[in-house]
């Protein structure tokens, strides 16, 4: 039967260290979903876009032995420099891919994301560039997006600035 958080609030640190790797990251995708947290009931036109904020249970997060894992800037440049795609729409798409790239490298995936900033070169592809990210998030993380005159290099339209996710230590 699998190990529930009100489970993991009764065991001590060393019980919860002890599980093997399978359970213990079986519970950070509990506690993950446990964190994420909205305002208010409301339907809103966000819905799927972003959470509005992240409880982080400390507790919970050392018994598991979770690592905060914090990607490098991302954008739709490749590793050898030159930008992937000619509109922007192909451009999200590919900083999207290298963001899931990293985060896969580093152990862990888009749901395991809590939050995320991004920077947009035209704020009127806003729309756009929620299309694109529905394609790869489906666990909405703290989000926001912020309009920027340029990037560091011109053709540049997208960079995923700031990312906050979750693995399990080995």
């Amino acid at each position: 039967m699998p190990i529930t958080l009100a489970d993991l609030d009764a065991m001590s640190i060393d019980a919860a260290n002890a599980l093997s790797f399978a359970e213990r990251d079986g519970l950070l995708d509990l506690i993950i979903a446990d964190g994420r947290r909205q305002s208010t009931d409301s339907t809103s036109y966000r819905t799927g876009l972003y959470g509005d904020y992240f409880e982080e249970d400390q507790i919970r997060i050392l018994k598991v032995r979770a690592i905060k894992v914090l990607p490098r800037g991302i954008t739709s440049s490749g590793f050898d420099g030159v930008i992937v795609g000619d509109t922007d729409e192909e451009q999200y798409r590919a900083a999207f891919r290298h963001l899931q790239t990293t985060l896969e490298a580093a152990g862990t995936s888009y749901d395991r994301v809590v939050s995320l900033q991004i920077y947009l070169t035209d704020m009127d592809k806003w729309q756009l560039l929620n299309e694109v990210y529905r394609e790869f998030i489906s666990n909405s993380p703290c989000r926001a997006v912020l309009g920027t005159t340029g990037l560091a290099q011109k053709p540049l339209t997208i960079e995923i600035v700031a990312v906050i996710a979750y693995k399990v230590a080995g």
